[in-house]
């Protein structure tokens, strides 16, 4: 399985668009904790807070929680998942194998929410990946055309992100013989990566590729 090609272009506005969509949630989560806290005193006095961020899902609901994470607590301390509806359908979902929090693969992060099921960190599935992929964190890439790219927060532990796993392409001039040169060669490159460090390439057994790096995840 692998994802329409897409332009530097387009890839470029996808991070910029997933890294504006995790600082909203690193700052609704902040907001969130910040307000059960208000609620309950500086003591943590007052009534026991639910399940998924001091509310309690309804049957038709799931608790989703930042990937990765599943109720743990790694953004900010605290229970700070968030009820939300449950898909009635998944016909036009993006096909991306992902880890769940109940250790079940799912065909998609849809898939997860319908059987009210968080998307998980990966470790939650043993490490199991479906044929023809390479598990990269809570997904799964495509072996032959993807590697999985890592990148770390450099910040201070307070203000840390969690790393960051995606599945990406690999780039049309690494096709015909991918290395870990072209590919490191391609992450470093500002125009189609987030890394600020110099990237390190390694590969497994199988032959695929992980890159990873540190960059700014705000």
């Amino acid at each position: 399985m692998s994802l329409p090609a897409r332009t530097g272009a387009q890839r470029q506005a996808r991070r910029r668009a997933t890294r504006g969509r995790r600082r909203a949630l690193w700052l609704a989560s902040a907001a969130t904790v910040a307000a059960l806290l208000a609620a309950c005193g500086p003591e943590g006095a007052g009534a026991e807070p639910g399940a998924c961020g001091g509310a309690t899902c309804t049957p038709d609901q799931v608790c989703v929680y930042p990937p990765g994470d599943c109720g743990e607590g790694g953004i900010v301390p605290g229970n700070y998942g968030v009820c939300q509806p449950r898909p009635a359908s998944c016909d036009t979902a993006t096909p991306r194998e992902v880890c769940a929090c109940d250790g079940h693969v799912y065909a998609n992060a849809c898939e997860a929410a319908r059987a009210g099921v968080s998307i998980g960190s990966g470790e939650e599935c043993g490490g199991a990946a479906p044929p023809g992929t390479v598990a990269c964190g809570s997904y799964f890439c495509d072996a032959a055309s993807e590697y999985c790219q890592s990148v770390e927060d450099p910040h201070d532990e307070l203000f840390k992100m969690p790393t960051r796993r995606t599945c990406e392409e690999i780039p049309t001039p690494c096709m015909a013989e991918p290395s870990c040169d072209c590919l490191a060669a391609a992450a470093a490159d500002p125009r189609e990566g987030d890394c600020s460090s110099a990237p390190a390439c390694t590969r497994g057994e199988s032959g695929s590729f992980a890159v990873r790096c540190t960059g700014d995840l705000y």
